[in-house]
């Protein structure tokens, strides 16, 4: 039996779980500072690494749930990367 592929709003779940949990390790480790300095949140590069997928997909897959107001961007490269954050609460749109 064939496995079945993964669905896009799969994928974007994972990587929303991803970033949380990434999140929250950083939070932690600036003394609880939520969020932390945009220098300390994680690189576009790091969560395709993590999920597994290429790093265009990431961009993707993360603007898609910038776009439904549960992540953060910085929208200007910090060393030579854009970084993302968890929302506390999905924005309204």
């Amino acid at each position: 039996m064939a496995k079945a592929p993964i669905t896009y709003e799969i994928r974007k779940s994972h990587m929303l779980n991803v970033l949380r949990k990434l999140c929250m390790e950083r939070a932690a480790g600036a003394g609880g500072h939520h969020p932390p300095a945009p220098e300390h949140w994680p690189k576009t590069r790091e969560l395709a690494d993590k999920c597994g997928e290429n790093i265009y997909t990431t961009r993707t897959l993360l603007l898609a749930l910038e776009k439904e107001g549960k992540v953060s961007c910085t929208h200007r490269s910090i060393n030579n990367s854009l970084r993302w954050y968890i929302c506390a609460s999905p924005k309204k749109r």
